[in-house]
């Protein structure tokens, strides 16, 4: 079972990355490698219309992870996979939007 339980509200965008190294010689000649073997994903998760306890849940965790410190495991809902993760902020912020009702949103990248 994953650590991070959490579901969102919308639907999660995902990012698949690739690095590659570019180098142009003078006569205009590219030549391409690749830097990573494997991509590297991105995904933004939102938390919409929130209670003061989720909320509270949700940030407790992020504080327990010290932010873009330490990884952990989250089921991605559009594959059904389980990935080692860590946020990618280094801060996470709240926007109340009612007595008691808040959004917030965060992304999370993949840990090779």
């Amino acid at each position: 079972m994953a650590d991070f339980t959490y579901t969102p509200d919308r639907v999660v965008e995902e990012e698949v990355m690739f690095n590659t190294l570019v180098s142009r010689f003078e006569n205009g000649v590219e030549q391409r490698r690749a830097k990573w073997a494997n991509p590297l994903r991105r995904w933004r998760l939102y938390f919409k219309i929130r209670t003061q306890t989720e909320m509270e849940a949700v940030r407790d965790f992020y504080i327990a992870k010290k932010g873009s410190y330490e990884s952990f495991t989250w089921d991605n809902p559009n594959d059904g996979q389980t990935y080692t993760v860590r946020f990618v902020e280094d801060s996470f912020r709240i926007k109340r939007v009612h007595y008691q009702i808040y959004d917030f949103e965060f992304a999370f990248v993949e840990v090779k």
